[in-house]
């Protein structure tokens, strides 16, 4: 479902769409200490319904304690995403199966789009504007979500703000997956007709700090993307991260990280591999 697979890994789709807001949440959070180094460890859910409430208790004092805040990537203005997918969507480098294409052509006029819109796109794009389209319409959105709404509240109290990656950076992932890989994600976004119910439960299951459940749906799709998708999306970058989150440990202040929740669970996590170099962390909440 690759819908969740965006959600929770990655931060670069903006939805919106306003509905009545759900029950509030209390989603799993992380720490590591080391003398004057603290590092908070905080996942995501990259869209949530309008008024959701997260934000309270160990995760709002955590926030507030900490002298800066850490992204996946540092919210782009609606110009500088499009300037960023022009730069890594080239076009199409080879046709479609023609099935493949039929299927797109036919899903992209159910969704709203022109039946043509992504003629000329790589499938990794298609599949994942297809992936979030549905959400939209449900009223899954960026604007509550915590990338957001702790951007906000950093700006609100001079709090900087810094990323892992950049927005190219973080598209061209995408891009540098294998053909076969992108229409593999492409043939099950247009299988997954209605994707908003797994959505409900992966924001629930996030929402109760239920990580072992969480495990196992992110695991079910990326059994179905396939290794290279796993590969370029979870290990390449949690090792990456990690690297990161090692050396802050040997420098003074505390930083509040908050990073996609798929990150920060099972086999190959940041926590795993933090772990693997010395680094003790420990869940709070």
């Amino acid at each position: 479902m690759i819908a969740r697979v965006i959600a929770t890994l990655l931060g670069w789709l903006s939805l919106a769409s306003p509905v009545a807001a759900p029950a509030a949440l209390a989603p799993a959070l992380w720490v590591a200490r080391d003398g004057d180094a603290t590092v908070w460890l905080f996942g995501t859910v990259h869209q949530l319904r309008s008024g959701t409430p997260w934000l309270s208790g160990a995760v709002a004092d955590a926030f507030s304690a900490s002298d800066t805040l850490v992204l996946e990537i540092v919210e782009p203005t609606p110009d500088e995403m499009a300037a960023a997918v022009v730069q890594v969507t080239p076009p199409r480098p080879v046709p479609l199966p023609s099935e493949l294409d039929r299927r797109l052509r036919r899903r992209a006029a159910e969704l709203g789009f022109p039946r043509n819109a992504f003629d000329a796109t790589a499938p990794w794009f298609a599949a994942t504007v297809l992936a979030a389209q549905p959400l939209a319409q449900a009223g899954y959105t960026s604007t509550p979500a915590p990338e957001t709404l702790l951007t906000t509240l950093a700006g609100r109290t001079g709090k900087p703000v810094t990323a892992f990656e950049t927005l190219g950076q973080q598209l061209g992932i995408f891009a540098a997956l294998p053909q076969g890989a992108q229409r593999m994600m492409l043939d099950r976004t247009l299988a997954d007709r209605d994707p908003v119910p797994a959505m409900d439960h992966v924001v629930a299951t996030w929402g109760r700090g239920d990580m072992a459940t969480l495990d196992r749906l992110l695991g079910e799709d990326m059994d179905e993307a396939g290794p290279a998708v796993r590969t370029a999306l979870l290990d390449k970058r949690n090792a990456a991260w990690a690297e990161r989150i090692a050396e802050w440990m040997r420098q003074p202040g505390e930083r509040f990280v908050a990073v996609g929740a798929g990150h920060l669970i099972g086999p190959g996590s940041v926590q795993e591999r933090l772990r693997a170099r010395g680094v003790a962390v420990t869940r709070v909440r």
